[in-house]
């Protein structure tokens, strides 16, 4: 599939920071999984997508539920960082915009803080939907906006102090547009899907 500049300047960066990823932030996201599996009833014998999958950390989850999981992200280095902390577990190359699967291959598909990484995330969910089977769930995680993210307010404000914010980079969606629970709303309502929140500290 060929990249526009966003997705371009997205793989890049992932390419060059899987292991930093995995040793310094991995603790941060995880702690969305459970939730995030329940949303979708994750249980045995579920065969479940873990898409923009990084170092793997939502589909050992999964895994370790009993489920029947693959991983499939578009970054060669953070599939390698997956294997290779779950070897047992299959990881594939691909775009969460043009997935490798069959129609209908999948019961759940779970995207772990991968929609502000796509270029155009309406099609990450078609994808997401196209691979789904009937009756299967679809559920994501996204960062809440910095005045309730703690961490991206302390970031950003160090930002603003010592650095700079006009740097030069690829249009590409509003980072924390999902974080907007009409916007997400609205994203899914066409779908005919169950829409779930749940909030955690």
């Amino acid at each position: 599939m060929e990249r526009d500049e966003f997705s371009a300047f997205e793989h890049q960066g992932w390419e060059m920071v899987a292991h930093p990823y995995h040793s310094y932030f991995g603790d941060l996201t995880i702690q969305s999984n459970s939730p995030l599996l329940d949303a979708l009833d994750v249980r045995p014998g579920v065969r479940f997508l873990d898409v923009a999958s990084g170092p793997g950390y939502l589909a050992a989850a999964a895994a370790r539920r009993g489920a029947d999981v693959v991983g499939v992200d578009f970054a060669e280095a953070m599939v390698e960082q997956a294997r290779c902390t779950y070897p047992a577990l299959p990881f594939r190359i691909g775009s969460a915009e043009d997935l490798p699967f069959s129609d209908e291959s999948f019961d759940t598909v779970g995207i772990s803080f991968g929609m502000l990484h796509f270029s155009h995330p309406e099609n990450a969910l078609a994808e997401a939907f196209r691979v789904l089977r009937p009756g299967g769930r679809i559920a994501f995680t996204v960062w809440a906006t910095p005045d309730k993210a703690v961490g991206f307010e302390m970031v950003l404000k160090a930002i603003e102090a010592h650095g700079r914010l006009d740097v030069p980079l690829p249009p590409g969606p509003p980072c924390f547009r999902f974080s907007d629970w009409h916007e997400f709303e609205r994203a899914l309502s066409d779908a005919a899907v169950e829409l779930l929140a749940n909030e955690w500290p």
